[in-house]
């Protein structure tokens, strides 16, 4: 770290211009080497295969990219984003409907315009770079191969000229298609076997115009899935120019959406809000539906290696990639991206060997509630499985307690009150730590439910029927993940709070 003049950065996606904001106030100069030619309108590229369904930044995320990119939102309304908070938000699962509207101005846009938006505030950056249609090829080292010194290029074109370009940090944003374990490999370094959730995720989604006569009502829905009688999530969401998205997702691998238009709709009034069948047969289709299907979801654990290179870091989906359907990828690329600046301000103030390692571990502890609670989520549908040395702790209490807060939340809201809710949303959108859901007073709370199947279920995982020994119990079952969450936070949770 005693040289900061150059940081590269691989990949151009969200998470890589998140990092070159943010590396632009450390390194003198910032490259970003992209595969792709980058578009000069918005639209989906080849590298983000995944770019054309529904995207969402969660509240923590949106925090992040407000400090970073202040009036973004702005930027997104200006260009045909609609503002979130102008219209309610239907919420549909086993227990009830509740309808509530968005705390935080924000705007619904499609991946390829939020990229654009950003992608435009990062070029105007006098000191970062882009190179594109360029792809990266292996990792420059020292002789002794623990160093990185930069990256080894190709040109993607007719004459594929081969380059090199030298850096003091090296940082992999390119995703799932990332190669840095094997060019880890090749340089000796042996990788420890990443945490996998064999998850077997599909979904399909379908756009449509919504006419000026919907306009004026619209209101997007949220389905939750019931995974135990094989019903699947379903959304309809508005993203810009008045452009709605219906998706439908499932995991496991026994069925995947369909992607034929006819069977699309039909398994739509199958969802546990039959309204948003009733609604799309009233629109225009822009196409038919499109699939995306991966096996599984990967955690690496790099922090594990006791030989990992100085001068390489690694950060978004090549880091921790999740179920793309709860919307933590890019607020998690966000939240890691916000750590290793913490980091670099800590190492201004007092230098300390092995920086990557450390920032390695901060960013594991940054993203444990992410990864438990998306697990915990997926971890219901039959066929997925969680493969590695240490299992998840409290998947089934936890399961469970979120069963009978929900129920318990939706009789609330349909009633009016609907604070009870934003605790499980706060949580979500990763803003709340976890202690503050899953603790004595709640617990006591919601156990409280006449004898139902959700409450007995619960008191059996429970074992304890003294509440003075609840939160013993809850801390036996639950991970911590203090650590996750900063003093910064306080303001916005107090804020939250008083709502």
């Amino acid at each position: 770290m005693s040289n900061m003049n150059k940081a590269v950065v691989i990949g151009a996606g969200i998470a890589g211009l998140i990092t070159a904001r943010m590396l632009s106030e450390y390194y003198k100069e910032v490259y970003i080497v992209e595969r792709d030619e980058l578009p000069t309108a918005p639209a989906n590229r080849q590298g983000t295969p995944q770019s054309f369904h529904p995207h969402r930044v969660l509240p923590r995320g949106h925090m992040i990219l407000e400090r970073y990119f202040p009036g973004y939102t702005n930027d997104l309304l200006d260009h045909g984003a609609h503002p979130s908070d102008a219209e309610e938000m239907v919420l549909v699962n086993q227990f009830g409907t509740l309808v509530n509207r968005p705390l935080i101005n924000s705007a619904s846009s499609s991946r390829a315009l939020l990229e654009w938006v950003l992608r435009r505030r990062v070029q105007n950056i006098h000191n970062v770079h882009f190179l594109t249609n360029t792809e990266v090829i292996g990792l420059m080292s020292s002789e002794d191969r623990q160093t990185i010194t930069g990256i080894y290029t190709k040109k993607r074109n007719e004459n594929k000229q081969e380059g090199m370009l030298t850096a003091d940090m090296v940082i992999d944003t390119a995703g799932r298609s990332s190669k840095v374990i094997k060019w880890l490999n090749s340089l000796g370094h042996t990788v420890p076997d990443p945490e996998v959730l064999k998850v077997f995720l599909g979904y399909s989604t379908q756009y449509y115009k919504i006419p000026p006569q919907a306009d004026k009502e619209w209101r997007s829905v949220i389905s939750e899935a019931q995974p135990a009688k094989g019903i699947s999530t379903g959304m309809l969401l508005r993203i810009e120019d008045n452009i709605a998205g219906t998706l439908l997702f499932s995991a496991g691998g026994e069925h995947y959406p369909p992607t034929k238009p006819d069977e699309f709709q039909e398994e739509l009034k199958n969802l546990n809000a039959s309204e948003i069948a009733k609604i799309v047969s009233n629109l225009e289709p822009l196409q038919g539906p499109r699939g995306y299907r991966t096996p599984e979801s990967i955690r690496q654990h790099f922090e594990k290696m006791e030989n990992w290179p100085s001068g390489l870091l690694v950060l978004g989906d090549a880091f921790c990639n999740f179920d793309p359907i709860y919307g933590q990828g890019m607020t998690v690329a966000a939240i890691e991206a916000e750590t290793i600046a913490n980091c670099l301000e800590e190492q201004r103030r007092n230098s300390q060997p092995y920086f990557e390692r450390h920032v390695l571990h901060r960013m594991q502890e940054a993203i444990d509630p992410a990864w438990w609670l998306s697990s915990i989520a997926d971890l219901r549908w039959k066929g997925v499985e969680h493969i590695d040395a240490t299992p998840i702790k409290g998947v089934s209490f936890a399961q469970k307690y979120i069963d009978l807060f929900t129920k318990k939340a939706m009789e609330l809201g349909t009633n009016g009150n609907s604070k009870f809710y934003l605790t499980q949303f706060l949580m979500n959108s990763l803003v709340l730590p976890p202690s503050k859901f899953f603790n004595a007073e709640i617990l006591t709370m919601i156990l409280n439910d006449n004898g139902s199947p959700e409450e007995k279920q619960l008191r059996a995982e429970l074992g304890v029927q003294d509440p003075k020994l609840f939160q013993q119990r809850i801390d036996e079952l639950i991970p911590s993940f203090d650590a996750a969450f900063d003093e910064r936070l306080k303001d916005v949770l107090m804020s939250f709070e008083q709502q």
